[in-house]
């Protein structure tokens, strides 16, 4: 139902003038949302940075440069591709159905001395501060070599290292390099409960930090970890062979990731 407000401030149901608001709702519904010129050229540049359309209407909308939805972009990238256009190639999955992972379980033996994320400070999860880490590793094809994730919580700095096994001795020592040029600014570094971190009391020695884990089978507590695989997934697919991955493409990868948007 809609009212109107009266003379005396009293509310009044209106049939016809809501019929009329009904009408108009709808209308505006159902109208297309056009492209300038400058907004296409705009939205196709920062397509072909790999930014998604998420990235690209919310940095619109917060710059006030154009008003637009996400799902205007997708409709604009499927009209493309319909042309003959690669546009979506630049798109994280490829307009192929993701499913969410939700953690599998770590065959091992419990981490000794490991803290739970319980105990960690509450200013962690508030993000109040920067230095606080997630990491976590990706795997190569076969199992053979791996990459470990690191990012900042707040500033959503990215930080990767490959190593050719996913050891605990490797994997220590990829994270001490990745991160000692920041040392200042580690306080705490969260990880999930893969037998690559037995090692999180050497880690927390060199680095001057403590160590978390979060609970098994919990990966939402480690959320924007998981969703920054997901964005490196995008250059290095599932069932890429690590072998063929050098420093140079990894930097190129951090480049990217570090200077596009990211949801907070």
């Amino acid at each position: 139902m809609t009212f109107v407000r009266t003379k005396l401030g009293s509310w009044q149901y209106k049939p016809n003038y809501a019929q009329s608001y009904t009408d108009e709702r709808h209308k505006n519904k159902n109208k297309e949302v056009k492209f300038t010129k400058d907004a296409e050229a705009f939205v196709r540049e920062k397509l072909l940075l790999d930014w998604s359309p998420d990235q690209i209407c919310g940095y619109a909308n917060r710059h006030s440069l154009f008003s637009i939805s996400h799902e205007r972009i997708y409709q604009f990238i499927l009209k493309d591709k319909e042309k003959g256009g690669k546009l979506y190639l630049h798109l994280r999955h490829q307009n192929k159905r993701y499913r969410k992972r939700y953690g599998s379980p770590k065959r091992q033996g419990p981490i000794k001395n490991r803290k739970l994320i319980d105990d960690r400070p509450a200013i962690v999860a508030d993000k109040k501060r920067i230095g606080d880490w997630e990491i976590d590793t990706i795997i190569g094809k076969e199992r053979r070599q791996a990459i470990v994730t690191i990012v900042e919580r707040v500033s959503k700095k990215t930080v990767l290292k490959k190593v050719r096994a996913k050891s605990a001795e490797l994997v220590t020592k990829a994270t001490v390099d990745g991160l000692k040029k920041f040392s200042d600014l580690v306080f705490t570094i969260t990880s999930d409960n893969g037998s690559e971190f037995v090692n999180h009391e050497s880690i927390s020695k060199k680095l001057n930090a403590d160590f978390y884990f979060a609970h098994p089978y919990a990966s939402w507590e480690r959320g924007l970890n998981e969703n920054t695989n997901g964005l490196i997934r995008q250059y290095l697919r599932k069932g890429c062979d690590f072998s063929d991955v050098n420093d140079d493409d990894l930097i190129i990868i951090m480049d990217k990731l570090n200077n596009r948007p990211r949801k907070v």
